[in-house]
């Protein structure tokens, strides 16, 4: 009997050991994980990619290609040689491009950077235009455009160049806000030209 006791405590003291090395193991494993999302490395690289976007009868309204993407896990991204066209045939076509742009918000609000040239096609009698400027905050569910560089705007043969605008592609409507300078082509050079 006494024999079979210290038998019993020798398992229970095995088991007991067994269980803390098992338990150590666990803690120690879970511990050295520090995988937690990192705001600075990417969720997802994408290249070469478009991505449409459609409105709520389920047309496309607007398409954004660039050569690569770069996802983070609060929701951001970032790209490069980012291009965006709007597609809604009730308003005349907008496209923008530029180096590298900066998606927020899901992207309610697309920050273009370097190089940025946008433009628009002529539509019911008004001339097609372009702008151009270093930095351009874009809100393509409003078609609202927006800057606080310099710019140039082409519309037809004229140019108008000053520091920061605001642009509303439904009401066709374009302000620079400061420093403007503007030349206008008369009807006879106009005409010449063509």
């Amino acid at each position: 009997m006494k024999d079979r006791f210290i038998s019993c405590i020798a398992l229970g003291l095995l088991v007991l050991l067994c269980g803390l090395s098992y338990w150590y193991s666990v803690k120690a494993e879970l511990e050295n994980i520090t995988h937690l999302s990192d705001l600075e490395s990417p969720d997802f690289i994408a290249r070469d990619i478009t991505i449409t976007k459609f409105d709520k009868d389920g047309k496309a309204s607007a398409r954004v290609f660039a050569k690569e993407v770069k996802h983070y896990s609060d929701g951001h991204a970032d790209a490069v040689l980012p291009e965006y066209a709007s597609l809604n045939p009730n308003e005349a076509q907008v496209t923008a491009r530029s180096d590298t742009a900066k998606m927020v918000e899901g992207g309610a609000v697309i920050h273009f950077y370097d190089n940025v040239d946008i433009r628009q096609a002529a539509k019911n009698g008004s001339p097609a235009s372009r702008l151009t400027t270093s930095q351009l905050d874009a809100y393509p569910d409003d078609n609202i455009y927006s800057s606080d560089k310099p710019a140039t705007l082409y519309r037809g043969e004229d140019t108008s160049n000053g520091v920061g605008f605001d642009y509303d592609n439904v009401d066709r409507t374009f302000k620079l806000r400061s420093r403007v300078q503007t030349t206008l082509q008369p009807n006879t050079v106009k005409n010449v030209q063509r």
